[in-house]
This record gives structure tokens, C-alpha cells and sequence, in this order.
């Protein structure tokens, strides 16, 4: 058996396929079974795998011909063209709703504009319009502020391409609600800005680290509470858990950095 990393086009995103066997080498164009249509990419690489996965398929993953990667440009176009078409109805009239992007992969027989709304939308009347101009079957498709990014591959502050639009991509479990705790543990600062994504919402990385701190922070005392550290009474007024060193304040106020591992609570 073998994994074969193929780079989806035009998102760049690299996805997953266990095959017995295939005929693809490395830098390939290939087609692959979307929820509708097909997918385009180029085959990244190849590697044999020993153990017997836990599961197994291809979703017709196979060499793409020159007629797949024509039709993927011109459906491209066909995106660019009806994107704009749609923020000009959009416009015109005056619906409550931001159009994020335009997908019509190979072999779709609709085109599918997706978008985010504060609320309720009749977009009938969009729909005709749309239809009139691209003569296609047109889909709307409305998401939330956290699947945006996604759909764009916005980056984030990191400078890299947001985790959702990557390999949580196909782990939509992993999108769980953020809490303040997580940053909280970190000692981030708490104002919106400094730990938001582009989503607005929490990063979802601050979930990535939640694990690790709230293992480390067991072996530390409090903030606020007093130990001992020869013979004499502190207080713990800060702790840096990667790097394992503790700030207190003796009671003539003056601070000390020390290890962790060398303070014996009272």
C-alpha cells in the first residue's frame, strides 16, 4: 500500500490518499472524487506504508488528462467572472449579505457562491438574477465567521496559512469553541486583538498548547500563594512554565527569578 500526498489546485492545501497500488508519480497532475465534482492537483509524493491502516481508498484518485486541467482553467474563470457578476446584484439590491467566494469544480453542474449573513436572507430573487446572466444552476451556500479563513486561506499572525485552511481542514472535530482559559494558562494578555484570529473569534492554536501548560501548571505553586524557600516566607507573584522558573517576593520586597524545581512549598 501506498500515501500519496497530492497539493490541491488552486488552494495549495495538500490532502491524503491511501491507495494498494498506483500508477502516479511524483509531479503528476491528477483528479480526485469531491462531495460534487472533481478535485485537481498535483501528486507531492509518494511513500509505501508497511502497516495495515485503519482505513483505506482513493476517491478515484487517477492521472488527470489535458482536457481535466483545461476545463479546471476555464471553470476558474467562469469563478472570477460570476463572483463579480454576484457582488454587483449583490449591490444592486441592497442585500444584507458578504460574499466570500465562488467554487465550480470539474464536472459540477452548479456553481456555488458562498457567503455570510447576520441574519435570515431571501435571496430568490439573487438566484434569478445570477441565473439569467451565468446560465448555469446556481447554489447558495452560507457559512460562518470561522469557515471564512478557511475558504479564503487567510493568514494568520503567524504568517502562515491559517491551521483551519491546512490540517484541520478534514478534522472538523478539532474546531472546538476557544475559551479565555487557554489563553489565561499561557499568561497571554487577554485583549481581543492579541489572541484572535482573523475570524475574530479565538485562535484555535491556543487549543494546540492548552494540554502541555495545564500538565505543567500542576507542578507549580499559584500566583499569590506563600512558600518557603530558605527558611524564609515568599510570595509567588509570577511563573514562566516552559522555562520552569518562578518570581517571588520575599517580605522586604525584593524579587527573586528561581527554578521551580528548587522551591519546597510550605
Amino acid at each position: 500500500m501506498v500515501l500519496v500526498g497530492v497539493e490541491n489546485y488552486p488552494e495549495k492545501r495538500t490532502v491524503y490518499f491511501i491507495l494498494e497500488e498506483t500508477d502516479l508519480v511524483q509531479e503528476n497532475w491528477c483528479t480526485f472524487e469531491l462531495k460534487e465534482g472533481k478535485g485537481l492537483g498535483k501528486v507531492k509524493f509518494i511513500t509505501p506504508i508497511k502497516e495495515n491502516p485503519l482505513f483505506s481508498g482513493g476517491r478515484d484518485l487517477k492521472k488527470a488528462t489535458p482536457e481535466d486541467i483545461q476545463e479546471s482553467d476555464h471553470r476558474q474563470e467562469i469563478e472570477k467572472e460570476a463572483y463579480q457578476v454576484a457582488l454587483e446584484k449583490i449591490s444592486f439590491r441592497k442585500l444584507p449579505i458578504k460574499l466570500i467566494v465562488t467554487k465550480y469544480p470539474i464536472g459540477s453542474k452548479r456553481i456555488t457562491f458562498y457567503y455570510t449573513a447576520k441574519q435570515r436572507v431571501d435571496f430568490r430573487v439573487l438566484v434569478k438574477d445570477l441565473a439569467a446572466v451565468l446560465k448555469l444552476r446556481i447554489q447558495m451556500q452560507q457559512v460562518g465567521v470561522r469557515d471564512e479563513p478557511q475558504l479564503l486561506r487567510s493568514c494568520g499572525v503567524c504568517g502562515r496559512t491559517v491551521c483551519c485552511a491546512l490540517f484541520l481542514a478534514k478534522r472538523k472535530e478539532k474546531l472546538n469553541s476557544v475559551s479565555l482559559e487557554a489563553a489565561r494558562v499561557q499568561n497571554l494578555p487577554l485583549s481581543s486583538s492579541k489572541i484572535s484570529g482573523v475570524c475574530g473569534r479565538l485562535r484555535c492554536c491556543l487549543n494546540f498548547e492548552y494540554s502541555t501548560y495545564s500538565a505543567l501548571k500542576k507542578k507549580f505553586p499559584q500566583v499569590g500563594q506563600t512558600i518557603k524557600w530558605q527558611d524564609e516566607k515568599v510570595k509567588v507573584v509570577g511563573r514562566n512554565l516552559l522555562k520552569g522558573t518562578v518570581v517571588v517576593e520575599t517580605e522586604k520586597g525584593i524579587r527573586k527569578l528561581l527554578q521551580n524545581k528548587d522551591l519546597a512549598e510550605k
